[in-house]
């Protein structure tokens, strides 16, 4: 990486540290939407910069670990903004349910969709290894409707507190159990060699050890910004009347930049599933990982946190996994694949702004 972009972008973040800092007791309008388009461009440039570190050492680790890097950068940023929310306003009992609900939906229907689309026009038509797909797709289907289907179901319409703990347990050991397949016995289902391309990667010169150290830099700036610029966020939001979704999917949108990035790279270089590894990598954490993350801050703080969805969101979300199931059921995508996630997308947004 050249010496003068990594030195714009601490500039540009400590900067940002230091004018989110001194704005975060302000609730002047113009000062706050100031002070969130700053944070989001210094967002945008960490995110490039943990993306290009994140290749490097993807190349160097190989799949599926290589995916592993962003997949869990995403979940550490993520579960940071909602503790950060959660620990500066007392009204966010819906805030982990509308993040889960978004991160979901814009990566199965946006993401996905964009990548299919973008990748399909380039090549023609992209595969992928189907054995790892199914995986993916089996522990996303069973742990959504668990979490966010299941507990409307109930008589309260959500979980107790024995049912929230037991909830939890299993996500973590739902994701330690997928963890095993994907790293270790079953590895060869998370690798499609024969069309991709490996001359694509970014070259470089420096030790792992010197990509993973300015990795976790940028992530730890992504962090710092975000966790500082919480408060100032909540008081944009309060004050334009934002709809109540709004909150989960700028978070959702924010956490999902390095993956969203890293997977358009891929399939642009013909590596679609690098791009899938990535993408349903990071539905799959965030859930698994996410859930009992803010449930500890939520005993913590002693705040409730609900659950369940609202039935359009529901038929949306079941929508969705259905759809994945059969688009990628043979392996092989194409530009119809794309735009038929995409029409899903525009029907996702319907929902978010409902209520």
């Amino acid at each position: 990486m050249n010496t003068n972009n990594k030195l714009f972008g601490i500039t540009i973040s400590i900067v940002t540290i230091l004018i989110v800092y001194f704005c975060k007791n302000y609730y002047s309008i113009i000062v706050l939407i100031m002070s969130n388009l700053i944070t989001v461009l210094s967002i945008i440039i960490n995110t490039f910069n943990t993306v290009r570190h994140a290749d490097v050492l993807s190349h160097r680790l190989g799949e599926p670990f290589g995916s592993l890097i962003l997949t869990l950068s995403v979940v550490i940023l993520e579960a940071s903004l909602i503790s950060a929310l959660m620990i500066t306003n007392n009204n966010v009992s819906t805030l982990m349910r509308d993040t889960l609900y978004s991160v979901i939906m814009i990566v199965t229907t946006g993401l996905v969709g964009l990548s299919l689309l973008l990748g399909g026009r380039k090549f023609d038509t992209q595969s992928l290894n189907l054995a790892g797909i199914k995986q993916y797709l089996m522990a996303i289907i069973l742990l959504s409707i668990i979490v966010l289907i299941f507990p409307s179901t109930l008589p309260n319409g959500n979980f107790n507190t024995v049912q929230t703990i037991i909830v939890g347990t299993l996500c973590i050991i739902m994701y330690m159990v997928f963890l095993l397949i994907q790293t270790h016995t079953h590895q060869s289902w998370f690798i499609y060699e024969e069309h991709e391309d490996i001359n694509n990667y970014i070259k470089s010169i420096h030790t792992s050890l010197w990509h993973s150290f300015w990795l976790i830099i940028h992530l730890l700036f992504v962090i710092v910004i975000i966790e500082l610029n919480a408060n100032s966020l909540n008081k944009l939001l309060t004050i334009v009347n934002a709809p109540k979704q709004i909150a989960g999917f700028l978070i959702a949108l924010l956490t999902l930049s390095p993956e969203g990035l890293g997977a358009i790279r891929a399939v642009l270089n013909n590596q679609a599933q690098r791009a899938m590894n990535l993408l349903f990598g990071s539905v799959l954490a965030t859930i698994s990982l996410t859930v009992p993350a803010v449930i500890t801050l939520s005993f913590i703080t002693k705040q409730q946190i609900f659950f369940s969805l609202t039935l359009p969101q529901c038929i949306a979300l079941l929508t969705t996994l259905v759809v994945c199931q059969v688009s990628l059921s043979t392996g092989r995508t194409n530009i119809l694949n794309g735009v038929t996630h995409l029409t899903l997308f525009i029907m996702y947004l319907i929902t978010i702004l409902l209520y």
